[in-house]
């Protein structure tokens, strides 16, 4: 009993040091409001594009779309200017920041807005949204962004780590706590090799992006990832609409006379795919009735046989032969839609 006594002891001295050193060592004040906060400044990138390019046509997506679409080509066979906003590593938060702060708010707004997505994304707001992420986020979000907090963070929190976010240091200041000791793993032992900062993390980069992984860790590690997306929680498609920023977003370019057009990308298939199960179908034909009711135009290539494996060089990226195909079919179903 005696050992557990003084091990309580010893626990409480260790928190009541956490809450005096934690808030003063991050200049943070308990109890703290809740969501992470986020900096005045919005990035105005897309803004001084649409302005410049007066493009008619605007791609938003991630880094699927950047591999997925010939700009020249698709510009040549619509015959329109078209601006391509695909940011890897976003998700619809980052895209209705993007489509609230800059496209809408643009001296010259586009006539049609297009965005390539993959299955169950649009109505995942917790995807994509901590870490690395976080930073692109707080890019394009203003000081005051009540939807993104709610929608991307505070609906994603149980009671209790609402409490411990507003009154516990230790978890409230958990992501500082974390880069500092990602810092320290990541940066002392090079250190004392005589390797800087710099030169750490050009060491990571260049075996990150060049390393000659074992066949099929690449397609693993997407799929552990991507497996999210396909839960039952984001395959219910009734739950998870409104509490995504799909209503808002279809809001906004009706709004300012915008033509939004959601385009589903196909998967490299391997077998049986999530894309390929019933209860992603049965999403599917949920959100295709849902945004015929919203008069939003749809153009589903998510089971197109011409995008074959061949065409793929991981799982979810296209090649130079597979972006050639897609943006041909792309530029057909856009002119078929459109005019």
């Amino acid at each position: 009993m005696r050992p557990f006594l003084r091990y309580l002891l010893l626990l409480a001295v260790i928190l009541a040091i956490t809450w005096i050193k934690i808030p003063q060592r991050y200049a943070m004040a308990f109890p703290r409001t809740l969501g992470p906060e986020f900096n005045r400044k919005v990035r105005d990138l897309y803004i001084n594009e649409l302005n410049a390019g007066l493009a008619e046509i605007v791609l938003l997506g991630d880094s699927t779309l950047k591999d997925g679409v010939d700009l020249e080509m698709l510009s040549m066979l619509t015959g329109e200017k078209v601006l391509m906003i695909g940011v890897p590593g976003s998700a619809s938060a980052l895209w209705y920041l993007i489509l609230k702060n800059n496209i809408v708010v643009a001296e010259h707004q586009p006539q049609t807005v297009v965005v390539l997505f993959r299955d169950t994304i649009l109505t995942a707001p917790g995807y994509r949204v901590q870490g690395g992420y976080f930073v692109q986020l707080d890019e394009f979000a203003g000081k005051n962004e009540p939807l993104l907090l709610e929608r991307s963070y505070l609906n994603l929190m149980n009671p209790l780590e609402k409490w411990s976010e507003q009154y516990f240091p230790v978890f409230g200041a958990r992501g500082h706590i974390r880069k500092e000791i990602d810092g320290m793993m990541r940066y002392t032992l090079p250190g004392w090799l005589k390797c800087d900062q710099v030169c750490t993390d050009d060491s990571m980069y260049n075996v990150f992006t060049s390393a000659d992984l074992e066949p099929g860790q690449l397609q693993n590690a997407v799929a552990t990832v991507e497996s999210y997306l396909y839960t039952s929680s984001q395959l219910n498609f009734d739950r998870q609409v409104n509490k995504s920023y799909l209503p808002e977003m279809i809001r906004l370019t009706k709004e300012h006379g915008i033509q939004l057009v959601l385009v589903r990308l196909k998967q490299q298939t391997f077998g049986r795919s999530n894309s390929d199960t019933a209860e992603t179908r049965r999403y599917i034909d949920k959100l295709s009735e849902y945004l015929d009711e919203q008069g939003v135009l749809f153009l589903d290539y998510g089971n197109d046989p011409r995008l074959i494996n061949e065409g793929y060089k991981d799982p979810l990226h296209l090649n130079e032969m597979g972006q050639t195909i897609f943006t041909e079919i792309l530029a057909d179903g856009l002119n078929k839609t459109l005019k």
